[in-house]
């Protein structure tokens, strides 16, 4: 990834650091556009294919401990049943049916079917997915380098053009 614009090149390390302070709360990183950040990762998230994705959700749920686990899969849930019975889909009953999840207990879930859920929030309700990585960052960092990099790259390229344009 090009350096926002520069000659150089972002390694893994500086990939982790940028994610860090686009998601900062500090005062010192408010010059990181937390909103076109998430945004952005919405975005790149999307373009992803879908084994790609379910590959990765699924790693990263394995790998997350039980409570964040819970507060990921718990968010993700209220909002996507919160989006489907607000369309007359039927809510999270329908969603699990048509899934073929085994449970919509997120402290029972497997990371297979969390890894369908989230790549069904990403398809169908792109929105949702946004609100949870927006909530929980450490998630995005947990789907992998070569994912927060894509990210990053997409946030800095319109970060980059907001510029030129204003």
């Amino acid at each position: 990834m090009k350096r926002f614009g520069s000659g150089g090149t972002v390694d893994e390390q500086q990939a982790a650091q940028f994610h860090d302070r686009f998601v900062s709360t500090k005062p010192e990183d408010n010059q990181f556009n937390n909103g076109a950040y998430h945004d952005a990762v919405a975005e790149h998230l999307g373009t992803l294919p879908d084994d790609q994705f379910r590959q990765a959700a699924q790693q990263a749920v394995a790998q997350s401990s039980p409570e964040q686990r819970e507060g990921l899969l718990g968010g993700l849930l209220g909002a996507l049943g919160s989006a489907a019975g607000s369309g007359g889909g039927g809510g999270l009953g329908q969603i699990a049916g048509m899934l073929g999840l085994g449970s919509t207990d997120p402290r029972q879930m497997s990371s297979g079917d969390a890894a369908k859920l989230m790549n069904y929030a990403r398809t169908q309700h792109p929105e949702v997915l946004r609100q949870t990585v927006a909530e929980k960052p450490w998630f995005l960092k947990a789907l992998g380098n070569p994912i927060v990099v894509g990210a990053l790259t997409m946030a800095a390229t319109r970060l980059i053009s907001q510029r030129r344009n204003s």
